[in-house]
């Protein structure tokens, strides 16, 4: 898979949350440390660089223009909105995407999802039907796990608990439900209460009100039941 290389223009305290963002996705990765709008100049001469996250708190009126009109042509720009007006010469239009402060970590991931799709747009069709596993990163290791050895997933507010066919324990990710199943093929997998989703396949029995599958049971939440129940009718 591609791997998009990023900059970010703004200081060191813009720049934790995001390099701890960043270390969350495999793909994505940071060319170097926060810098300033006039070293960006000489880091978009020397690196090729896919995305740049722009501090607007960091940059001076002055550089605001110079900035937006010349650097757009090298990657895409996304700000981190700072109550800052972007007006004159276009500026507004050069700029892919916004992040609002506090930046989370699930509206960094769908933007940097849409940024990945939109340079790569061909990369998604390439890559998931012929994929038949995910990689889970969980203590600082990527787990390789095929989509027909995952039973259910559990959410556990901010990270997942990925319960497997072929492993007693679950593995914990650390990102919150539905950033992961995002990445599961959606033919397979349902959501059938706030807090899981099971692979229709590995079901053993449904009742009025949970999911067996082996010795565990999912509870089935009100607001997915008609959904769930369709889908069973259905294959009935």
């Amino acid at each position: 898979m591609n791997q998009l290389k990023s900059l970010l223009i703004g200081n060191q305290q813009s720049g934790k949350i995001l390099l701890e963002h960043v270390s969350k996705v495999p793909w994505l990765s940071f060319i170097c440390k926060p810098i300033n709008a006039r070293e960006a100049r000489h880091y978009l001469q020397e690196f090729t660089t896919d995305i740049i996250f722009c501090d607007m708190a960091t940059i001076s009126d002055k550089e605001m223009e110079d900035f937006f009109t010349h650097y757009a042509s090298h990657s895409l720009i996304i700000v981190i909105d700072s109550n800052t007006a972007l007006s004159g010469a276009d500026i507004s239009s050069n700029v892919f995407s916004f992040l609002s402060r506090p930046v989370s970590f699930d509206d960094f991931f769908y933007t940097v999802c849409r940024a990945k799709e939109f340079l790569y747009p061909a990369l998604k069709q390439a890559f998931s039907p012929a994929a038949d596993f995910v990689f889970i990163k969980s203590e600082y290791k990527f787990y390789k796990v095929k989509f027909e050895n995952i039973l259910f997933c559990e959410g556990m507010k901010d990270y997942t608990q990925v319960y497997l066919a072929d492993k007693p324990r679950p593995v914990i990710t650390l990102q919150n439900l539905k950033t992961f199943v995002s990445k599961l093929p959606a033919n397979d997998f349902i959501r059938v209460h706030r807090s899981y989703v099971i692979s229709l396949s590995s079901v053993d029995v449904v009742s009025k009100n949970e999911i067996t599958i082996g010795n565990k049971f999912i509870p089935i939440g009100e607001s997915y039941r008609n959904s769930l129940f369709q889908i069973i009718y259905q294959a009935s």
